[in-house]
Parts: C-alpha cells; structure tokens; sequence
C-alpha cells in the first residue's frame, strides 16, 4: 500500500493507522514510516484527530460512511480559511471533524456514553523454540510458531468484525460464519490486512515481510487481491507478488520440522535466529551466498546447524546463543 500519496481522511480509513492511534499496535512500522515521510506531518496530525473524534463508534465503519465523511471534509477544507482575533488563520480541519462526527451520528451510528468502555484484549505468545495451538472465541484454530504473538478481542459479537492480530508466523484454520458473531475475519499487520471466510492458511510477518500461503477456502488481501488454495504472495512495504516455493517449506514447522531447499545460509541464519533466538555469524561474506539443502527436527536445531557445517566444510563455533561459523 502506497501511503505516500493518502490523505487525511484516506488515513482515518485505514485498519492499521487506527491500530496504532487507537491502541498502540503496528507501532514498529509507523514510528519508523513517519520520520521517513517528513511531508505528511501535517496530514497525520489531521488523520489522528479524525480518528480520535471517531472513536466511540461501536461498529466498524463502512466504505460507504468513511466516502460520505471523505466528502464532507473535503467540501469544508475547500472554503476560505478563517482567521482568529489575533489574525492568525484557523486550521479548517477542526470544523470537518465536527461535521464528520454529526454527519455519523445523523446517519444512526450509536455512541457509546461519554467514557469509552475499554477493551479487553487476550495476548497470547510464544518464546523461542515454542508452538502453541489456541482456539479463538468464534472456534477457530491458531498455531503459532515460536516467537510469535498474536492479540484480539476477549470478547466478540455480532456487531464487530473479528480480528486477530500477527507478530511473527501462524497457520489459522478459521470457522464460517458462527452463529451470532459477525461473518468477517481479519488478520491484521502493518500494510496486510486479510479477509477470510472459512479458510485455511499460513501467515509469515516478520521483518517487514509478509508471505501469505492459501491451503484452502478464499482469502481477499488489502481489500483487493483474491487468492485461490494453493497461491502464495510476498509482501514488503512498496511491493507484493506472487510467490515461487514450495508450500511444504512454509508449513513443515507445523510438523516440528525445517526444511530447506536451495538455501542461501544468510537466509537459513535468519530464520533459526527468528526460531530460537541464536545469533550467527559468518567470518566469510562469501559464504552467506551459499546455498543449502536439507532438513531436521525442530526440537533440536542442533542437527541442522551441523549439517550446514559439515556441507559446505565450515569450523562451527557456539557460545551459549552466539554462533560462529568460519
């Protein structure tokens, strides 16, 4: 998602931007996304009060409301500026966030009284070397993979969209349409937000990345991008496109395996750095490029480990998680 060219009220719409403002997730990607686009400052203070002035809805907003609100801002930021007593011109935002707001209201979007009730969240992780099932409350399944985390709603109903959202790897086996909860499911991450109805996927996030896997049903993709069972996509920030793997290489951890084809070390370091928290090193930089092929049991990173040395003839040297490899 391209958002150097959104504006305020394109902000105000967007899943992950209210994420962060309302309860501080995504916070890795917008923290460092801000300072690097100096020019939206303005725009993002905006954004924020939008959202800010939004947030007693109870429901989510819908295309529909969020284009009327959209219009109504932009018809208002187009009238003369006014200026205060002292001369000064007085920001027109602040009257479109009034209008907005009663703009909702009028259209029968009920509030909640003047204190926001707090939502309870359930925070559920995994240390490294670690897999955990959990149920979620509508009865779909999660498996995270080690060092990984996922959150959602302690309580869900009829009137709001489920939602759970990713830090690090899950494979999710979502139930369709539960009676009395609403119909859609999310996963939510910095610029990937998927929909899914009945569906059995994985889900890589880490590193900025994220690489989706269908295995069954249908997902749509940032309200766009349908994906049928069997396609993979890679997303980056600024990027996405289908993805040339082998599936068995995305989901072996589910059956406590890794599995590598074709390699490079640099990128097999990186994931068992992800897993079990190690730190690798490798003398040569040349020998990062090298490619590797093999498998092992999740339980005992040490044989994979090994195998890389003994492969491609290399010393290896461990110290306590510090690993080294000349």
């Amino acid at each position: 998602m391209n958002y150097s060219e959104f504006e305020a009220a394109d902000f105000a719409g967007d899943a992950s931007f209210r994420a962060w403002v309302l309860e501080g997730t995504n916070a890795a990607f917008w923290e460092s996304w801000i300072p690097a686009h100096p020019e939206k400052e303005t725009v993002l203070q905006d954004a924020r009060a939008l959202v800010l002035a939004l947030r007693f809805r109870t429901n989510e907003i819908s295309r529909e409301e969020m284009e009327a609100v959209k219009g109504n801002i932009d018809q208002l930021l187009d009238e003369p500026v006014i200026k205060k007593n002292n001369g000064r011109p007085r920001r027109q935002w602040y009257y479109a966030i009034a209008a907005a707001a009663a703009l909702l209201l009028f259209a029968g979007i009920r509030y909640i009284s003047q204190r926001e009730t707090p939502i309870e969240n359930t925070f559920v992780q995994t240390g490294f070397g670690e897999t955990k099932t959990v149920q979620l409350p509508d009865g779909s399944i999660v498996q995270l993979n080690a060092n990984s985390s996922i959150s959602y709603p302690r309580k869900w109903t009829k009137e709001n969209v489920r939602a759970v959202t990713l830090n690090g790897e899950a494979y999710f086996n979502v139930s369709k349409s539960p009676a009395g909860l609403h119909p859609k499911f999310r996963v939510l991450m910095p610029q990937v937000t998927i929909e899914v109805k009945g569906t059995a996927f994985n889900v890589y996030h880490r590193h900025d990345q994220v690489k989706v896997l269908l295995e069954e049903g249908k997902i749509v993709v940032n309200d766009s991008l349908d994906m049928k069972p069997g396609d993979m996509m890679y997303f980056a920030p600024g990027e996405h496109h289908r993805l040339q793997a082998d599936p068995a290489m995305l989901t072996a951890w589910k059956q406590r395996r890794l599995l590598f084809r074709d390699t490079p070390l640099i990128n097999v370091a990186q994931q068992l750095e992800d897993i079990y928290g190690y730190r690798i090193q490798f003398r040569n930089k040349k020998t990062e490029g090298l490619l590797f092929t093999g498998s092992g049991p999740a339980d005992d990173p040490a044989v994979l480990l090994k195998a890389m040395a003994t492969v491609h003839q290399l010393r290896m040297k461990q110290n306590n998680s510090v690993i080294i490899f000349e």
